[in-house]
């Protein structure tokens, strides 16, 4: 009776999910998403970075790929979890704003870019091989995801 009774839509009926159910679940889970798109972002960037040929010089750049690899994973991982969570919450309102459209498309452009074209630049080479095209890649890569974080932004001063 109680299902069939939230089933039909009824205002005093409790929403299933608990974003819009319980108050606290929202800041939670968005502090989660923060998190882990900082962990994406950041070891992101410091890849970045190393193919710009701005930090770590010494160090190879598929060597550092694949100690920051992980990290990757785990940021991307907490970012598929807790972004469509959130998402749902709220989908038509979230549709609605031009700003989480384009995060929505810069991100996947990103996530493109990053495990194609950096993925190459990445792959294992002799150390005294000139960066060239890397470092062009590189800065177009941070500037997929300082998009990515602006457009998240804007989506909360909406």
């Amino acid at each position: 009776m109680l299902l069939t009774f939230i089933l039909q839509g009824h205002p005093e009926a409790l929403p299933i999910n608990p974003i819009a159910r319980w108050e606290g679940v929202f800041p939670v889970i968005e502090s989660l998403h923060i998190c882990g798109f900082t962990l994406l972002v950041g070891t992101i960037a410091i890849l970045d970075f190393r193919l710009m040929g701005i930090f770590l010089r010494a160090q190879p750049v598929w060597r550092l790929a694949r100690e920051l690899s992980k990290w990757i994973w785990l940021g991307l991982i907490i970012q598929l979890i807790t972004g469509p969570y959130l998402f749902s919450g709220d989908p038509r309102e979230y549709l609605a704003v031009t700003a989480f459209r384009t995060k929505m498309i810069l991100f996947a452009v990103a996530l493109v870019y990053h495990f194609t074209v950096v993925r190459q630049a990445t792959v294992p080479t002799e150390i005294s091989t000139p960066l060239g095209w890397r470092r062009p890649a590189g800065a177009l890569s941070l500037c997929l995801w300082v998009a990515v974080l602006l457009s998240g932004l804007w989506i909360g001063n909406l």
